[in-house]
């Protein structure tokens, strides 16, 4: 008896070798969603014209400029939320804190496109002076805002850029 379950187990065995039967079961991956960031157009025609060599910049550069710019728009996007934090959770006091904060941020993402996209520091560069001066000022509720829209004028610019 107990032979003839060893021959049969060995059989078997021998089978599933031969035959080599997928035993991979399907087992669903999670979708992975990609957080989503809507990036409207600045309303100011002005700055829509301002932010045009920040977006050729991008267009003119590197073949990654599909992943780069929609990189750089979530990172001007989360800039523009920090800086618009205000009261009890309020991080960014100053102009300088806010070209810190946005020197500091690329280099934290590691996005090492430098040299990529040639005149895409200067272009952004100076808008943020034209927007929000080269002074070193505390920020009131005006220019708090006025930074705010200006990082979020910069987020649809590198959108733009990227496409």
């Amino acid at each position: 008896m107990n032979k003839t379950v060893l021959l049969v187990l060995a059989s078997i065995l021998i089978l599933i070798g031969v035959v080599k039967p997928n035993l991979n079961f399907p087992i669903t991956k999670p979708n992975v969603v990609e957080n989503i960031v809507v990036v409207t157009p600045p309303s100011d025609e002005k700055v829509r014209e301002l932010c045009e060599p920040i977006v050729e910049a991008l267009r003119n550069g590197s073949s990654s400029r599909n992943k780069d710019g929609k990189r750089l728009s979530d990172l001007y996007f989360d800039l523009a939320t920090l800086i618009e934090l205000d009261g009890e959770n309020e991080v960014v006091k100053t102009t300088e804190e806010i070209r810190q904060a946005n020197s500091l941020s690329g280099l934290m993402l590691r996005l090492n496109i430098k040299g990529e996209y040639p005149g895409l520091t200067e272009a952004a560069y100076n808008f943020l002076v034209t927007q929000i001066g080269d002074d070193i000022v505390p920020l009131d509720s005006n220019l708090r805002s006025k930074a705010v829209d200006t990082f979020k004028a910069l987020a649809w610019a590198c959108n733009e850029g990227s496409k």
